[in-house]
């Protein structure tokens, strides 16, 4: 009995730090941050910014667990005509859902996006985070890409939280 106790407690102690470190990110992520760069890696191929230079986004992370990210490009202009409002839906990228926090990873389960390419299969979003002071940086791991059909990117996206 004495042997079982000691090893319950053992295996508690291991365990509690990997849940305090994830509490702990998870209390990091919260937060407003503001987009500095969103930079995708095309594998084999030279990188490239989906929205341009000077893409703008936001993205917020409360601490109940809920994640709303948008991005848009940077050179958006008022639409008159249902072309020019087509074109503006090819520079925003929105999506929202719960997220939980293991380790360094945030996974977020997308409930509703801009394109539903955040649907089905892609539901599930992955991001590996690092945090530095008032800055984030959100990693995707290497996968298949939504925009380049057939091939495989990295997306590297750089925040800086807003006060």
């Amino acid at each position: 009995m004495i042997r079982m106790s000691v090893f319950a407690l053992f295996t508690f102690l291991n365990i509690l730090p990997s849940v305090a470190s994830a509490d702990e990110g998870a209390q990091q992520l919260v937060g407003t941050w503001k987009l500095t760069s969103w930079v995708v890696q095309v594998i084999g191929e030279n990188s490239r910014e989906p929205f341009g230079p000077g893409a703008k986004g936001r993205l917020v992370i409360t601490p109940e667990g809920h994640w709303i990210t948008i991005l848009t490009g940077a050179d958006r202009r008022t639409a008159k005509t249902a072309d020019e409002k087509a074109v503006l839906l090819d520079s925003l990228l929105a999506y929202s859902g719960k997220y939980k926090v293991e380790g360094d990873k945030v996974t977020t389960r997308v409930d509703m996006s801009s394109n539903e390419i955040y649907t089905g299969a892609n539901q599930d979003q992955t991001r590996f985070f690092k945090i530095e002071g008032d800055k984030l940086a959100l990693r995707t791991p290497e996968i298949a890409s939504a925009a380049v059909p057939g091939k495989k990117v990295i997306a590297t996206l750089n925040w800086e939280r807003e006060h």
